[in-house]
């Protein structure tokens, strides 16, 4: 009988560890035929490392503004999203290591003394210790290695979300500062325009007064004074807004410490990010690595779902020590004692449930494959939607500051004119909004020029070095 146990116990571990899992392989890449349509020419040989990949790339290397990089650091120390991001991987992690200690036999030892008397005063003592094996599943069909898999892939599923996020919150809290740099800018501007509009109107006052102004020219004035009261009070809010935004961002209780610029040219990213790549950038992305790890999860599990469908086979065993006499409980091997025990569960009858879990797990990961697929074609839209921005954004940044040199000039043509009294001051005022109007909409195209570099870094990617 101990030769028969002994056998079964040896052939189930010379083939244990089989899998009824199906073999991984990638679903084809469903934007790799359309990439060439949207990638353009990589125009800077300056952020090319191998194929320019910008996971490659440390964000402290792409924003290289003091402002920037100390705001990015205190939105990745302080935001909570990101905390608990990260406790969602140490969660993952400890599961995972559960289901792989599962692969190991567990020992358990035991010690026990019993003293015992009677009515006739007569007393014994015994005394017991054992190790003992309480359960240990041979994995014979590879079920407790698939549910391994399962967890160590929506362990390395989970670590890519953190990645996700941690790229999305650089991206969110570069965008803010950007936004509340731009709005400081105009905001600049608005108070410069608001002090000039102020001298416009004491002039046209005391030429009014002397008879020179009309009374229309002194209402006209007053109208572009209070105008520019309003856009002051305007941007002031919206600073406000902005830092607030900001401050939720970084998870702070306030700006306190900050550095924070008033001029877009001074929180400058990385002047060109290459573009001129393979399809197979995507792949790198968080998201999609975390797709595809859930996508090998679920194929894992479809080999535990089989598995359960046959027999499990496991091991109990004991050794132990039992004597009178404490101090010769192992001095002698009349003491000992072992035992050994294989056993095996087959699964008859549960009215085709564990068949309807193999039919759920194939599904699932059917829906994996989806999940995947449309990760790729998000990510696919991601990019080409920054990089036809990157197409036309510099173009008509370079048109607007065109626009502005041409309002600054009529500006002061009209000023002239109006002091020579060849115009009236409606053209004055009129050529005042219009570059006020311009000067506006270069800074919001210079920030949404900055933000498509932000933009492109973080769909093709981003860094998380540093």
């Amino acid at each position: 009988m101990k030769i028969i146990a002994c056998l079964v116990v040896a052939g189930a571990l010379m083939i244990s560890g089989c899998s009824f899992g199906p073999a991984y392989h990638r679903p084809e890449n469903v934007t790799a035929s359309d990439w060439s349509s949207i990638q353009g020419e990589a125009t800077s040989d300056k952020m090319k490392t191998d194929q320019g990949l910008t996971t490659d790339i440390p964000w402290k290397t792409f924003f290289q503004s003091q402002d920037l990089q100390t705001v990015i650091q205190t939105t990745l120390t302080n935001n909570r999203d990101l905390k608990s991001a990260v406790l969602s991987v140490q969660k993952t992690q400890a599961l995972y290591n559960i289901e792989h200690s599962k692969l190991q036999p567990e020992l358990n030892a035991a010690g026990t003394g019993d003293y015992q008397s009677d009515f006739h005063g007569n007393t014994g003592e015994k005394y017991r210790a054992s190790l003992a094996m309480p359960y240990y599943e041979i994995d014979f069909f590879g079920r407790i290695k698939s549910l391994g898999h399962v967890a160590l892939n929506k362990y390395l599923a989970t670590d890519e979300a953190r990645k996700s996020i941690t790229i999305s919150l650089i991206a969110q809290a570069a965008n803010a500062c950007l936004q509340l740099t731009s709005d400081l800018q105009t905001l600049k501007m608005s108070k410069n325009s608001l002090e000039t509009r102020r001298q416009t109107y004491e002039l046209v006052n005391k030429s009014y007064q002397n008879g020179v102004a009309t009374k229309q020219d002194l209402s006209q004035a007053r109208i572009a004074l209070e105008s520019a009261r309003v856009n002051t009070i305007l941007f002031t809010r919206l600073v406000q807004l902005d830092k607030n935004a900001l401050v939720a961002i970084m998870g702070t209780k306030g700006l306190s410490g900050i550095p924070m610029s008033t001029e877009l040219d001074r929180a400058a990213v990385m002047e060109e990010i290459p573009v001129g790549l393979s399809s197979e950038v995507l792949l790198k992305r968080p998201d999609i690595l975390g797709a595809e790890y859930s996508l090998k999860a679920a194929g894992a599990n479809i080999g535990a779902a089989r598995a359960a469908l046959y027999p499990r086979i496991a091991l109990t065993g004991n050794l132990g020590y039992s004597s009178s006499d404490l101090g010769n409980l192992f001095s002698s091997s009349d003491n000992a004692g072992w035992g050994l025990g294989p056993s095996i569960s087959v699964p008859i009858f549960n009215g085709k449930r564990n068949k309807t879990l193999v039919k759920a797990a194939e599904i699932d990961q059917k829906i994996a494959v989806v999940q995947y697929e449309k990760t790729l074609q998000s990510a696919f839209k991601e990019v080409a939607d920054a990089l036809a921005f990157k197409e036309t954004l510099g173009k008509q940044l370079k048109a607007q500051h065109m626009l502005v040199r041409a309002s600054q000039n009529a500006c002061d043509l009209s000023m002239k004119r109006y002091n020579e009294g060849i115009d009236s001051f409606l053209n004055v005022l009129d050529a005042q909004r219009s570059l006020f109007a311009s000067q506006i909409a270069e800074i919001d195209l210079q920030r949404q020029e900055l933000a498509n570099r932000v933009s492109l870094y973080k769909v093709l990617g981003g860094g998380l070095a540093h």
